[in-house]
């Protein structure tokens, strides 16, 4: 170690120095172990401890910023030593989780750095080539360079195994310390203490909490006396409280009497949903201002002692607790106002259930105040904690049955919303039976923890109630903020007018982020740790290797938050070129739908090529995926991409577009829309028509507006045989040069077509200013020419043929032979 002391002198004291102290952390955790277990506390702390201090002095020597190697091994070696005494807390372990997760990151980032730098390395040795065979010249300068990066090479490879060798060491430790917590937690769970029935443990359990009430009343006494000014100030200051709580619950009264008052019969609308969000808030906010101010005044010299001061906490945020079920629960079953309510209860049944939620209420808080802060703060013996909880579980089970009884029953027969609202019902069945799997979760926990209190399995018992009913809390919560945001963008849409598509976007996507935020919210209620949550994130993110390929849910999420930024800007551009830019050129109705999709396409294929390069994904990759992906759309996707290729083409050029009408083997109509696959044409039945755009380019298409407006009338007309043709011509020329929707150059004209069988045919033949009106000018033009004929006495013959019969005599003959004579009437 001599070059290395000359070379890097505070680094070879700092090696010296962490070695050497931590080796005696070891040997004294391994020390302590010794009086209980020899073996796992010297031999698996201290030995351990050596082997690492050495491999790691060794690994120092050799690695750049080897130090680092050594402080994470001999972190590590503690850890494992630790673990080796299974005689840790639960917060111990939740400790150790962190400092490994955090170890954990620090070599990843490692790493990840060393293989960075090692890249560009490789990269440069491959450059100068092979290396000259023994006794072949090669220049002094190749020769350095390749040496230099040979040795700073290997240096990084020991670097990058060590790290790799002690981040996989270290992945098994944290997996044991993820194990042993879950062990300690089931057995936590599993175990069975001494019952409230059993001989002692209520007696006990009562002289406890009686010699914590007299240490309270004591402590209470001390305070009052201390209390500056005596009697005369704390009469003062409970009558100033006292004055402002009749003030607080006075101006709630007064707001939510004036709230009611606004609310209107009959069903929901703008006004009843502001009033529901009123009335909320005025239940919440006020009784938890005056909740604040009466605990403020309690700590300023009545509950100022240590024992005083944690019940005031206790009880504070019990009355919170109960305070917000109290609004939230009027906001959900609205017992007074039906026309507020979310819930499908009818009055009885909301007051009922309202009732019901309050007492369930009642008993968290008076759990959380004497149970939870009694085994942590207030020191209450074990048998006082579980009479307690025994106390509590058997009234807040009876709360919690006849709450589900009230609401489970009647939400499941009316799951869903009703068509007129939606327009589609959900599935019974799916929505059922997760009312009915959630009912009976509930009916079981309201039932069984009583029964395992009872028992004496007091973690157990708590696990299933509190988990369920937190679980419901946190549940009713979520349900009440999408009600009141769906309501809102409801009413919003209701009364702008708009579309309401684009509005109930925001309560799904609302939607989305309250599940996303209850996910970690359930998991922490039943168990999950902060530690596990986080170490599931890091798992979500790294997410999961296919080949070189890496897909995580974030850069999904990422992909899909930066591609919907770009969906959305390039549909606001479209917008303002349909509506503020094109309309100003010259460009007709066709052309600008043109330049309006095609900027479209344009956008979207942008924004896809930044959500993807925003997400670190290799593009080399997807030419890869895009090349394999070839052969199946030249088998299976022909077709599809034959269209979207027609489309483009037909949006270049332009020989069918928006307004045109157009003729085909399918129909006839007017072309609304030319889209990536088809061309939507609405017909003269007011059906739309969709046509593939293939069709379009490969079979012929009368296009009748595409060019102009412009289009021949022909109007054909026949007459008796006897008629006088000039005489016909001259009243069919009148009639078409006094249309005013045929132009007079070219004139208009008459055509004597021939002789037909039945009469004289003739054709009125011109070009029309708008071809869409050819049926209207038609009607006009025939009914001109019945008007006139009708004037001049010229017929307008029909079809007449005359049938001749051969040999009807003997047709007529046989026909008698073969008739029978009719019979005779009865009686004669």
């Amino acid at each position: 170690r001599a070059g290395l002391v000359r070379r890097k002198p505070q680094r070879a004291r700092r090696l010296c120095r962490e070695p050497v102290s931590a080796l005696f952390r070891s040997l004294r955790t391994g020390l302590a172990g010794c009086a209980r277990r020899p073996k796992a506390g010297l031999a698996a702390s201290a030995l351990v401890s050596l082997t690492f201090v050495l491999s790691a002095m060794g690994a120092a020597a050799k690695t750049p910023d080897g130090e680092d190697i050594a402080r994470w091994s001999l972190r590590l070696s503690e850890i494992e030593a630790r673990l080796d005494l299974r005689e840790l807390g639960a917060e111990e372990l939740d400790v150790f989780r962190r400092r490994l997760d955090g170890m954990g990151d620090e070599l990843k980032a490692r790493i990840a750095a060393r293989q960075a730098e090692l890249t560009p390395l490789e990269a440069g040795l491959a450059q100068l080539g092979p290396a000259p065979a023994e006794g072949a010249p090669e220049s002094p300068r190749a020769a350095g360079e390749r040496a230099r990066l040979t040795n700073r090479i290997a240096i990084l490879s020991d670097d990058l195994g060590l790290s790799r060798n002690l981040l996989l060491n270290l992945e098994g430790t944290l997996a044991r310390a993820v194990a042993m917590r879950r062990e300690m937690f089931r057995d936590r769970l599993l175990n069975r203490s001494r019952g409230v029935f059993e001989p002692g443990v209520l007696a006990r359990g009562v002289e406890a909490l009686g010699g914590k009430l007299d240490l309270f009343k004591t402590e209470l006494g001390a305070g009052g006396e201390s209390t500056a000014g005596g009697p005369a100030m704390r009469a003062l200051g409970a009558l100033a409280v006292l004055g402002l709580l009749f003030l607080i619950f006075r101006a709630k009264d007064r707001v939510t009497g004036w709230l009611t008052s606004r609310v209107r019969p009959g069903g929901r609308d703008a006004r009843n949903a502001a009033a529901s969000i009123g009335l909320t808030l005025a239940r919440l906010v006020l009784p938890t201002a005056a909740i604040g101010l009466c605990a403020l005044w309690l700590s300023r010299g009545i509950l100022d002692g240590p024992l005083g001061l944690e019940i005031l906490r206790g009880l504070a945020w019990s009355a919170v607790l109960v305070v917000g079920a109290y609004g939230l629960g009027a906001a959900f079953f609205a017992p007074g106002e039906p026309a507020l309510r979310i819930s499908r209860l009818d009055d009885r049944e909301a007051r009922g259930a309202h009732l019901w939620l309050m007492a369930l209420a009642l008993t968290a808080g008076a759990d959380r105040l004497l149970v939870e802060r009694g085994a942590a703060s207030l020191g209450l013996a074990f048998e006082t904690l579980t009479v307690l909880n025994t106390l509590l579980l058997i009234p807040g089970g009876v709360a919690l049955w006849m709450l589900a009884r009230a609401l489970l029953p009647t939400e499941a027969a009316e799951t869903g919303t009703p068509p007129e609202e939606e327009g589609e019902k959900a599935d019974p069945a799916l929505t059922g039976s997760l009312v009915r799997f959630f009912g009976v979760a509930v009916r079981f926990a309201a039932a069984a923890a009583p029964v395992l209190a009872l028992l004496g399995y007091f973690a157990a018992s708590r696990y299933i109630f509190y988990s369920i009913v937190f679980s419901g809390i946190a549940i009713g919560v979520g349900v009440v903020l999408f009600h009141a945001v769906n309501e809102a963008v409801a009413r919003m849409g209701d009364e702008t007018g708009s579309e309401r598509r684009g509005l109930r976007s925001i309560p799904v996507a609302f939607a989305f982020f309250m599940i996303c935020a209850a996910v970690p919210a359930l998991l922490l209620i039943w168990g999950a740790t902060a530690e596990d949550l986080q170490n599931w994130w890091k798992a979500v993110e790294e997410g999961v290797s296919i080949g070189e390929i890496v897909l995580s849910p974030v850069d999904l999420a990422t992909f899909l938050i930066v591609f919907s930024i770009g969906y959305v800007a390039t549909r606001t551009v479209q917008g303002a070129l349909s509506r503020s830019v094109l309309p100003l050129t010259g460009l007709d109705a066709g052309g600008r739908d043109a330049v309006t999709a095609g900027t479209g396409y344009v956008g979207i294929f942008i924004a896809a090529l930044i959500a993807v390069s925003t997400t670190g994904l290799d593009l080399s990759n997807i030419a890869i995926v895009a090349g394999a992906l070839s052969v199946g759309i030249g088998f299976g996707l022909q077709n599809i991409v034959n269209n979207f290729i027609s489309g483009v083409i037909l949006l270049i050029e332009r020989p069918i577009k928006a307004g045109d009408w157009v003729e085909l083997a399918s129909g006839m109509g007017y072309v609304k829309k030319v889209n990536v696959r088809s061309t939507e044409v609405q017909t003269f039945d007011r059906s739309t028509l969709f046509v593939p755009n293939s069709e379009l380019i490969s079979a012929p298409v009368v296009n009748w507006t595409h060019a102009d407006m412009h289009g021949r009338l022909i109007v054909k007309v026949g007459v008796a045989y006897g008629t006088d043709p000039r005489k016909v011509e001259k009243i069919l020329q009148e009639i078409a040069d006094g249309h005013a929707m045929l132009f007079r150059r070219p004139a208009p004209y008459v055509l004597f077509r021939g002789f037909g069988a039945d009469s004289l045919d003739f054709e009125i033949r011109g070009v029309l200013r708008d071809v869409n009106w050819i049926l209207n000018v038609q009607s006009d033009i025939n009914f001109a020419i019945a008007e006139k004929f009708a004037e001049a006495g010229i017929d307008i013959p029909f079809a007449q043929r005359d049938v001749r019969i051969k040999n009807l005599h003997e047709l007529g003959q046989g026909i008698a032979g073969t008739a029978r004579p009719a019979p005779a009437p009865p009686g004669k």
